[in-house]
């Protein structure tokens, strides 16, 4: 079965600007994010990609990013149709959204 996420090889960070630019449309997992007082994401590094909210959680790949090293960690979602249905996940195996 093909992932519909993808790890990333980024080891410098990127503006928002750069990381909306280069994944419109993904949903983005960014490490040693810099954040405006209001949580508004300034710069960070995107180390993770996926169509859908948190794609690849069962396969932990996001356990490589606990370390203190990579905080700030948040995700970027710049999904389309951003509402209920593009959040919903179904958990029977053999169903794929």
């Amino acid at each position: 079965m093909r992932k519909s996420y993808e790890l990333l090889n980024n080891t410098e960070p990127m503006s928002a600007e750069e990381i909306k630019g280069r994944y419109s449309g993904r949903w983005v997992y960014v490490v040693n994010a810099k954040l405006t007082d209001t949580g508004k994401l300034l710069s960070g590094i995107p180390v993770i990609t996926g169509s859908k909210t948190y794609d690849g959680a069962e396969d932990g790949i996001y356990e490589k990013y606990n370390g203190d090293e990579y905080v700030e960690r948040v995700c970027v979602n710049m999904l389309p149709n951003r509402g209920f249905i593009s959040s919903l996940r179904f958990v029977n195996e053999g169903v794929n959204v």
